[in-house]
């Protein structure tokens, strides 16, 4: 719990040293300091209803609760990332404690206990035998498929197979257009899609997740041996060697040996226990007609063939649940659109474990959610990561997107194909790393729908990340970005709206917790600067640490909003080029006509930093508390717009 500490500025240069993450509790004691508290509450309650202000449906509590005070918002993001972390470090993969961070994200009832970590192994200790395991597979198989009815339980079974090709059309129509509810077709298929059982579909992804687990096969593996050597199992659409195919209700379970295999079919369970397989789309995804897919491959080093154009692929659904487990390997995946760990209306899980691996993909991949959940874990290695939109971390309305890398020095690419919506040359869009965002609309008699949950978790290692506009930690009408950096030197080069970040009534958080870092973005609107009804906050908790912005940047606000960067410690270095709201500077004319100020704060606490191109207003030096005051004029209206604080705790430089 943070502590509320009533300090004074000159307390503020310890504090660092205390706690791994600068007292939040401290910018309120400032504002208190400065006679900002007023302004601040008066700004907190107006971001507060901002779902009933603008008419938005879905939002849920948790971004509700983030807008309404923006102080405590990084902490409830530290303990949201934290517990991931928690889960993705336990000795087996908690895929349980995952989906029970999705339904708390997206403001459904989180699947019981019964389907953790304990109880998994008390099944597993009852079904030690070869039989006896497969027979418990089917017997999870069955649960999850009886879950999966009560999830759709709402749409009739008739009407299902229309609402799949609604929704792959609403998918292919938002990658162009923000705003598909214009379109009644759309907001008809996004109520149809609300009414599916969230909790239930979490509920049927728990009990499939215990047959993904690589330790419920591992003690197989010697019995799974003897019976290949004598085994004539086929299945029409897989190659090379199996060691048993049985029919459940939920089609066919299929148990690979350990040479070369390729799957190239539609499976409810397929199992590969060793060889350098091949996977199709089909035998890994789960779609119209097969709703239900798990694929374990235990060792290996693989690939994941790209699928035809429209198909989902590798760990991802639409309108079902699709679970694929990669144990060790250094594996390729490649996807085009819904692949690698996502869920349209449903559940989409990839988790490799280990190898150094590399992931191509368009869009709605690698931990993207929309109107579900998908999941991207990678454990350990090398690895690389190319989609263009809607991925690492991406989650739309009713939906959590979760990219989460557990270990080392990755590259990961979200950019290059579709143009800036802005008409800027060279730059592209990207909705991507730690995005949340809902689907707004231009006309109040259409369909508004709160954002989701975008999150990209990093473990550690130097890693470097690309990504165009809105990326990185942003959030956009009523969604929740958030990018949480355990470790590492880091590069981060964004586009417009990068960085925590975002436009529109939400909330854009990055995290940084140790490591010499470098935040690159020259355009408008980045690290930590934002624009209408937004909460936007950078915490670099230590390193000596670079960042190079643009306009609206390094701690500032716009249009009713609240932007803050708090760095704790290091020798850092501040570039704010492109005018004058920087540094603590904050305000518009549309913060007159709401009759209200935004807030912003630059907070730096121990160092001797180094401040270059920067306005003469935005005027910065060490050691110096600054208050920033703005003013603007609306109509014929003449008013204070911003309120904001520069403090810097180090050391002056001697002349």
């Amino acid at each position: 719990m943070i502590r509320v500490l009533l300090v004074t500025v000159a307390g503020l240069a310890s504090l660092a040293a205390q706690t791994p993450w600068p007292d939040l509790e401290t910018a309120r004691a400032l504002f208190a300091e400065q006679q900002m508290s007023e302004a601040y509450d008066a700004l907190r309650a107006r971001l507060g209803r901002t779902a009933e202000l603008y008419g938005a449906s879905g939002a849920t509590r948790t971004a509700i609760a983030m807008l309404g005070d923006p102080l405590a918002a990084p902490g409830t993001a530290i303990a949201i990332t934290d517990r991931l972390d928690h889960a993705v470090r336990a000795k087996a993969l908690d895929l349980h404690a995952l989906f029970v961070e999705c339904a708390r994200c997206s403001d459904v009832e989180p699947p019981s206990d019964d389907f953790g970590p304990a109880m998994t192994e008390t099944l597993l200790a009852r079904a030690e035998g070869f039989d006896a395991r497969l027979d418990l597979a089917v017997e999870l198989l069955t649960d999850a498929r009886r879950e999966l009815d009560v999830a759709f339980a709402a749409i009739p079974v008739e009407e299902r197979a229309a609402l799949h090709d609604a929704t792959q059309a609403l998918l292919s129509t938002f990658v162009g257009n923000v705003y598909p509810t214009m379109d009644p077709a759309h907001g008809a298929t996004v109520r149809r899609l609300l009414q599916i059982d969230r909790a239930a579909l979490l509920r049927a992804a728990c009990s499939a997740s215990i047959v993904a687990q690589p330790g419920f096969w591992m003690p197989l593996r010697d019995e799974a041996r003897r019976r290949a050597a004598a085994s004539t199992a086929k299945l029409d659409g897989i190659e090379g060697k199996l060691i048993e195919v049985r029919d459940t209700p939920c089609g066919p379970l299929v148990l690979g040996g350990f040479a070369k295999n390729r799957y190239a079919r539609p499976v409810a369970l397929a199992v590969d226990f060793g060889g350098d397989d091949t996977w199709s789309a089909a035998a890994s995804a789960a779609e119209r007609g097969h709703e239900l897919t798990i694929a374990v491959d235990l060792y290996g080093n693989d690939s994941y063939e790209a699928p035809a154009p429209g198909a989902a692929s590798h760990g991802a659904a639409c309108l079902g649940i699709a679970i694929l487990v990669d144990q060790f390997g250094d594996d390729r995946y490649a996807g085009e659109r819904l692949t690698q760990g996502a869920g349209a209306a449903g559940i989409g899980v990839l988790c490799d474990l280990a190898g150094k691996d590399s992931y191509v993909a368009d869009a709605y991949a690698q931990g993207a959610g929309f109107f579900g959940y998908g999941v991207l874990v990678d454990g350990a290695g090398n690895d690389t990561l190319e989609a263009a939109l809607y991925a690492q971390g991406f989650g739309a309305p009713a939906a959590v997107g979760l990219c989460i890398d557990v270990a080392g020095e990755d590259r990961r690419t979200a950019t290059g194909r579709y143009p800036s919506s802005y008409g800027t040359a060279g730059e592209f869009m990207a909705m991507s790393q730690g995005c949340g965002i809902g689907m707004r609309t231009l006309d109040t008699g259409k369909v508004h729908v709160g954002g989701g949950f975008g999150i990209l978790l990093d473990g550690g290692g130097d890693d470097h990340d690309t990504v165009g506009e809105f990326g990185y930690g942003i959030g956009y009408f009523l969604g929740v970005g958030i990018v949480r950096e355990r470790g590492g030197n880091d590069l981060v080069e964004a586009s417009r709206y990068g960085i925590a970040t975002g436009a529109h009534q939400a909330v854009g958080l990055v995290l940084d917790d140790d490591g010499d870092d470098r935040y690159v973005n020259r355009h408008v609107a980045s690290i930590a600067g934002n624009w209408d009804h937004m909460v936007s906050v950078l915490i670099d908790a230590r390193g000596d640490d670079v960042y190079e912005a643009g306009g609206i940047s390094l701690g500032s606000a716009t249009i009713t909003s609240f932007g803050a960067l708090i760095d704790g410690a290091g020798k850092d270095r501040y570039a704010a080029g492109g005018g004058e709201l920087a540094l603590g500077n904050c305000g518009h004319p549309e913060d007159v006509r709401n009759g209200l100020r935004s807030i912003a704060l630059f907070l730096d606490l121990a160092g001797q930093d180094e401040y270059l191109e920067t306005h003469a207003s935005t005027a910065a030096t060490n050691g110096a508390l600054t208050p920033r005051r703005r003013s603007d004029t609306h109509e014929t209206k003449t008013a204070e717009s911003g309120l904001g604080l520069f403090v810097d705790r180090g050391t002056p430089a001697r002349r």
